[in-house]
């Protein structure tokens, strides 16, 4: 008899707005089996529409045709705008770009309207943001924005315009789907630790996750109520003075108070539902306390699943949801929402006038903000991209700048992640007119992933258009040393990292082409953290007026070059070789001194995210981790013709290679995606459906065996998946070549 499927409206405790409560037919459970228990919002506080629309809902689930994308169109004929998105948005690809919508809603300027797009790379503390703050002109004290901290701040993509006329911004936010998962994973991580009853423990691991990007406390509040401390480190009182227009992000104590008691609630019961669990699991297996370690983890394992597939854990993700819905009718700024059809913010709008700049920045930090004076009504973690347009510019600015500068999230965000570009920035990198780096004159480019950035630029053939910034110099100059001779000392770091650690990934032509192109777009800085950045002005009024600048033309292409497509195998074959090791170190496999082997815990999480098709926001990225090899394989072998037609200049040759490159490489990110996500999702599942003893190494295993069939390692033997892996490699340089050739030919004619 086939499964019937029910919809229910609901409503939380204390709340007003509808829910609909179902088994999703196309979502499978726990015991991969359809049927998933789903609740979701339904827009309204009003019982009849609440009625109407799960009524309609219980018609599309009792209609099995109308049970697939495919569909989609048919049942918008038949039913409520709102229904439709309920069903099918469990099911639709996901997506964690929001920049589509963001041109829909505020287009860029065009390049040839005098705009140079500029991509900001940097580790977290280089001084990027801080870098941006005086490109734009915003007091560090009284306009704090956009924001800036010691640690992690900036998680999401900030455009910014500097553009005449009015004041403009575009927020975008998460889909309700995508933060309902994200507040899984904070409910799920901290049952884990709730079992053994650390109540100081589980709000850490509630309310910040470990990637430090979906901070919960930043909405909810914090457990903890007591009044704000000073800053012992403050060189005057004015410093920890509030911005312009804090109030209205300023949370009182009473309010505080019950922000507490609302997260100590959270608290409580994810406690509850832990020790219930735990009782279960103790219950078949044993006291956890007299478990080896392989067995408490098994354990632990098996306690999670339950309380996931508990009707506590689906009551407690619902509330934590309906409190963060609440959240964005405390927004007191002037703008309004773009919502779905149902009720949740997809975008938030705003516009002022050329006298309403300090409103106007004001209300951008309930979305950017980080201050724990307002925690409990900040909305940053729902964020997912930033456009702001304005008249900004630096006193100090001697011409006037038509600039788009994106602020990308910090490199290696999470402190053990991939240090690889993820794929946004990658493509991203291809689409600017300059790429930024920026570092710590005190670090020298001592963090890996700052040195992983630059060998993705050169490996893509994007050198042409990279300049650093490296900023604290004034804390450099400690060493005594001044003018060229700090500055050629700073740049010997970056030099040590260039021959070292690049080194293993770049020919020695390449590496050096980059050094040249660095001696020449290098500039250094120093207290940009002050309002007037005396001193630094000559400086930032160079890299203002290389941003602005038309790039080198490109060299009209005169000769092509000639490759033996034996050695792309043999580049394919070490690519393929260095990302298995790096994944058999990770999944424990193998040893592996540079890549440890990760908890049980984030490699279930990673098959999860997979399995479900969730973007790369993860701190493992194996599809990152692929294009970046391949891109290194793919350089080194178009770094190494055999010949040239014609005679070509040795500037002519870089010109040709570089561009070579750029071409193949663009490429890499659709192969990667294909190869690890998309043919294989069925195997994600698989490797995510195991539980208890023994799952760990079976998930581990599983994700090995993806690996094995979707980046198999060339050799001698004839196997059809090396064969169709080389083809489509080949593919991408070939179809580059001939594009090039095709160049070179219309040139000449």
């Amino acid at each position: 008899m086939a499964q019937s499927y029910v919809a229910t409206a609901k409503q939380n405790p204390g709340r007003q707005a509808w829910l609909v409560e179902f088994r999703h037919p196309l979502r499978l459970d726990a015991a991969d089996k359809p049927g998933k228990k789903t609740r979701k919002g339904l827009g309204t506080s009003e019982g009849d529409r609440a009625q109407l629309l799960v009524g309609q809902l219980n018609q599309l689930l009792a209609t099995e045709a109308l049970w697939s994308l495919g569909a989609r169109g048919e049942a918008e004929k038949l039913f409520d705008p709102a229904v439709v998105e309920i069903f099918y948005s469990e099911i639709e690809p996901r997506t964690s770009d929001a920049r589509p919508l963001r041109d829909k809603l505020l287009p860029f300027p065009k390049r040839e309207d005098g705009y140079a797009k500029v991509a900001m790379l940097g580790v977290p503390g280089a001084g990027k943001t801080t870098l941006v703050r005086q490109l734009i002109g915003a007091h560090p004290k009284r306009e704090a924005f956009p924001s800036t901290s010691m640690n992690r701040t900036t998680t999401f993509p900030t455009e910014l315009v500097l553009h005449p006329g009015p004041y403009q911004a575009v927020v975008t936010f998460m889909s309700e789907h995508e933060t309902r998962f994200e507040v899984e994973e904070c409910v799920s991580a901290a049952i884990v630790d709730a079992v053994d009853g650390d109540i100081a423990l589980v709000a850490r691991t509630f309310l910040e996750k470990s990637d430090m990007r979906f901070r919960l406390k930043y909405m909810l509040g914090d457990l903890e109520v007591d009044a704000l401390e000073d800053d012992p480190y403050a060189d005057s009182p004015e410093d920890d003075t509030p911005p312009d227009g804090e109030e209205a992000l300023s949370v009182g104590a009473d309010e505080r108070q019950r922000n507490a008691a609302t997260v100590r609630g959270y608290i409580d019961r994810l406690l509850a539902i832990a020790a219930k669990c735990r009782a279960n699991v103790e219950a078949d297996l044993g006291p956890l306390a007299e478990m080896i370690p392989a067995d408490r983890a098994a354990a632990l394992d098996l306690i999670e699943e339950q309380a996931d597939t508990g009707e506590d854990f689906l009551e407690l993700v619902s509330a934590i949801l309906d409190e963060l819905r609440s959240k964005f009718d405390g927004v007191t700024a002037a703008g309004k929402f773009d919502k779905t059809t149902t009720g949740w913010p997809r975008a938030w709008l705003s516009t002022a006038k050329l006298n309403g700049r300090t409103d106007f920045l004001a209300g951008l930090r309930f979305f950017s903000g980080i201050s724990d004076r307002s925690w409990g009504r900040l909305l940053t973690p729902l964020v997912n991209g930033m456009r702001v347009q304005g008249p900004f510019k630096a006193d100090w600015a001697t011409v006037e700048p038509r600039l788009v500068l994106i602020d990308t999230e910090g490199l290696g965000h999470k402190a053990n992640s991939t240090a690889d570009l993820p794929e946004q920035t990658a493509t991203l990198l291809h689409e600017v007119d300059v790429i930024l780096l920026v570092d710590s004159a005190k670090n020298g480019l001592t963090n890996y992933a700052a040195g992983k950035a630059l060998e993705s630029v050169a490996n893509s053939g994007l050198t042409r258009k990279l300049a650093m910034v490296f900023t604290h110099m004034d804390m450099a100059s400690a060493s005594g040393l001044k003018g060229q001779r700090l500055h050629d000392q700073v740049f010997s770091g970056l030099r040590n990292v260039v021959d070292n650690q690049l080194a293993k990934s770049m020919t020695p032509e390449s590496a050096r082409f980059l050094l040249d192109r660095l001696q020449q777009q290098t500039y250094y800085v120093g207290r940009i953290d002050r309002a007037e950045a005396k001193g630094a002005e000559p400086e930032l009024n160079r890299l203002l007026d290389h941003l602005m600048a038309e790039q080198p033309p490109v060299i009209k292409p005169v000769s092509v070059p000639e490759y033996n497509h034996a050695f792309l195998l043999m580049a394919v074959q070490e690519a393929a070789q260095d990302f298995r090791r790096q994944w058999q170190g990770i999944l424990g496999i193998a040893t592996n001194s540079d890549h440890k082997p990760r908890s049980w815990q984030t490699i279930k999480a990673l098959s999860r995210r997979y399995a479900e098709n969730w973007g790369e926001n993860f701190e493992l990225r194996p599809t990152a981790n692929l294009r970046t090899t391949l891109e290194a394989a793919v350089s080194r072998f178009l770094e190494s013709p055999i010949a040239w037609s014609g005679d070509p200049t040795p500037e002519q040759k870089r010109d040709a290679i570089e561009r070579l490159k750029t071409a193949v490489t663009r490429q890499l990110p659709d192969l990667a995606r294909k190869r690890l996500r998309e043919q294989p999702q069925p195997a994600w599942q698989e490797a995510w459906a195991p539980r208890g003893a023994g799952s760990t190494v079976t998930r581990r295993i599983r994700i090995e065996g993806i690996y094995q069939r979707q980046v198999p390692i060339p050799d001698a033997r004839g196997d059809k998946l090396v064969l169709e892996f080389m083809n489509e490699m080949e593919a991408a340089v070939q179809h580059a070549l001939a594009e090039f050739e095709a160049e070179v030919k219309a040139e000449q004619s």
